[in-house]
């Protein structure tokens, strides 16, 4: 028989949204059968310096419950989520040891997930993974050649920084590759819309493959090669109908993209820059989540990271408050100090800023759950990129002020069809067996690290129970967890979140 050469054909597909389908009926190299599915995504949405965890956990556990102040934003969305407390990550602790390890589920030298599951999946979009930040590259003390040790990273020694100018972000993921200074919104509009217009049928550029694959297949995979390509063009001609106002004409129609006309004049320092400003932060906010789910349902990426801010994040947010994010998640030190005793009156306005600024990052969640529940996912007709998107919330630091990784707000939200089991709370404090079961004396809190080998098996990087290989400092290493693999690492199927 002979033998197909599928990666092949699904490498040259990939290169336009409209290939998903195709390649997603034989994702081969994904060790799956050949069958039509949900189509995973996951974005990873990252908020700064933890919080104060009494107002972000709910008391109750279970299918009802009433998220306090800092969540309570995401209340309307409580039957799409999972709110998880008793997690820690461990073992270092701080901010530097939380941001080692949010991703890479330890402090080992190794690349963290968001960047392995974009290498993973890179045969099928045109970008392997996608990294966004809301002024993340900004720090007290950074400069632009070391802006401050940052959350994604290829090993402790590489970082991979996200882009904060939006409108270089819509221009590399939607443009023609113009280089990343373009200053005008328009220009790159301009550029995205006439990609859109060259952009032929998917099927048609690939017709001379695919007619000198089948001509050497046998009967039966010859109606394969043609049941999957059928579908493909009935599912093409369907999204491309100029009548259809769903995925194909926000794909190919972006103009209504930077409403507000938000500019980014050249500048010598890019700290300067006007994304990098206290007045754009809410702008490039709301312009970074929507090129977020634009990527997503055009078929760009699988993989988003969104960063707001960072371990330092120094700016403060306007009319929230007068201090920067991590100044005032010491609420309890004077302004611009790590420790000391505050005044009751700088107290009091430092901790009033801080919660105010944990319900905007709430805010602006609950904000992008409803953009991604209002857009039809054209990789499966019937369902919302919701429905099929892992969106993990997270944070380096549990709670912020005494900086523990302790009772890290971590969150499932959406992945209805990939099996996750949402509309609940779980608390896993003091109860943390070990994985071969019994309980474990002294051990408080679940590690994190299950919850990452969750969104790793779910992304159909691993199997369950399966052994994931790492490289360490130390060399090679095995073991069947995404990261920390001690006694705190549960069975990621026995804590009923999928």
């Amino acid at each position: 028989m002979t033998k197909i050469g599928r990666r092949g054909i699904i490498k040259g597909l990939a290169a336009g949204a409209l290939a998903a389908p195709l390649a997603q009926s034989f994702r081969m190299h994904l060790g799956r059968a050949a069958s039509v599915g949900p189509v995973p995504k996951v974005v990873f949405f990252y908020t700064p310096c933890g919080l104060e965890p009494p107002m972000w956990h709910p008391t109750e556990t279970g299918k009802t419950f009433t998220l306090p102040r800092l969540s309570a934003p995401l209340q309307p969305f409580a039957a799409d989520c999972i709110f998880m407390d008793g997690i820690s990550m461990v073992p270092l602790n701080d901010h530097q040891g939380g941001s080692q390890q949010m991703l890479a589920g330890d402090e080992k030298d190794v690349t963290t997930l968001d960047l392995q599951l974009g290498d993973f999946l890179k045969a099928l979009t045109p970008i392997s993974s996608l990294e966004l930040g809301v002024q993340s590259l900004i720090s007290k003390g950074g400069s632009p050649a070391a802006p401050h040790p940052h959350f994604t990273r290829v090993s402790l020694a590489h970082e991979v920084f996200a882009e904060d100018n939006p409108l270089a972000a819509f221009s590399s993921v939607f443009g023609n590759g113009a280089p990343a200074t373009m200053n005008n919104s328009a220009e790159a509009i301009k550029a995205a819309m006439l990609l859109a217009r060259q952009r032929k049928s998917v099927l048609d550029l690939a017709t001379a493959d695919l007619s000198s694959l089948t001509s050497r297949l046998p009967t039966s995979e010859k109606n394969k090669i043609a049941s999957y390509t059928d579908a493909v063009r009935t599912l093409e001609k369907r999204l491309t109908d100029p009548a259809n106002t769903s995925s194909a004409a926000m794909c190919t129609d972006l103009s209504t993209f930077n409403p507000t006309h938000f500019a980014v004049p050249q500048v010598g320092d890019f700290r300067q820059s006007t994304y990098e400003q206290t007045a754009g932060q809410g702008t490039v906010a709301d312009l970074q989540m929507e090129i977020s789910r634009l990527a997503l349902a055009c078929g760009r990426t699988r993989v988003v990271t969104l960063l707001y801010g960072h371990t330092n994040a120094h700016n403060p947010i306007t009319g929230l408050g007068a201090f920067g994010v991590h100044d005032s998640s010491h609420f309890n030190a004077p302004p611009n100090a790590n420790a000391g005793t505050a005044t009751p009156e700088q107290h009091d306005a430092k901790l009033t800023a801080w919660r105010n600024y944990r319900e905007w990052f709430a805010q602006r969640l609950a904000q992008f759950i409803t953009s991604m529940k209002a857009t039809p996912d054209p990789d499966m007709p019937g369902t919302t990129l919701f429905d099929n998107t892992i969106i993990f919330h997270c944070s380096e630091l549990g709670d912020g002020g005494p900086h523990k990784t302790d009772r890290v707000p971590f969150v499932f939200i959406g992945g209805r069809t990939l099996g996750f089991k949402l509309g609940q709370a779980i608390n896993f404090t003091n109860g943390v067996p070990a994985y071969s079961g019994g309980a474990h004396n002294g051990l408080r809190y679940m590690s994190h690290s299950p919850l990452l080998t969750i969104i790793a098996q779910k992304m159909g990087m691993v199997k369950p129970g399966a052994q994931i290989s790492r490289t360490t400092p130390s060399g090679p290493t095995t073991s069947s967890f995404f990261g920390f693999s001690g006694p705190q690492a549960l069975d990621p199927m026995s804590l009923g979140i999928v």
